[in-house]
């Protein structure tokens, strides 16, 4: 074998060495997927962790001290928040409602945990 027969075959190998591929996202972005968490009410942070524990998409040991806390107010459990968050729905102020249970898995968690940490400003 030649020296030039093993340069060209050398620098046809480079050529020719895979690139790496690049996925295309096709679910859009968690923050951008999710509502403004931190416009909904104590009222449907509530109701939204109750779902949420029920669905196991959030630690009942973490949301229970807080659901405590909130559903002892009455302004809480009157409230028709309160009762759209039981059904999994989000309620940002002005925005449109975000259903969880519509929501691909990965963000049904994601959105429980913002919940959470929401209501924990409530208590």
């Amino acid at each position: 074998m030649t020296i030039s027969r093993i340069i060209t075959g050398s620098l046809a190998a480079a050529f020719c060495v895979a690139q790496p591929a690049r996925a295309q996202m096709s679910a859009a972005p968690i923050p951008s997927a999710l509502p403004d968490i931190n416009s909904i009410s104590a009222a449907n942070a509530a109701g939204v962790l109750r779902y949420c524990v029920s669905k196991q998409l959030v630690s009942s040991t973490s949301a229970d001290l807080v659901l405590q806390t909130l559903t002892t107010k009455r302004s809480v459990l009157n409230s028709p928040d309160y009762s759209s968050g039981q059904q999994g729905r989000i309620l940002p102020a002005g925005g449109k409602a975000f259903s969880i249970e519509e929501a691909p898995s990965y963000l049904q968690s994601r959105a429980c945990d913002l919940v959470l940490s929401r209501a924990q400003q409530f208590h």
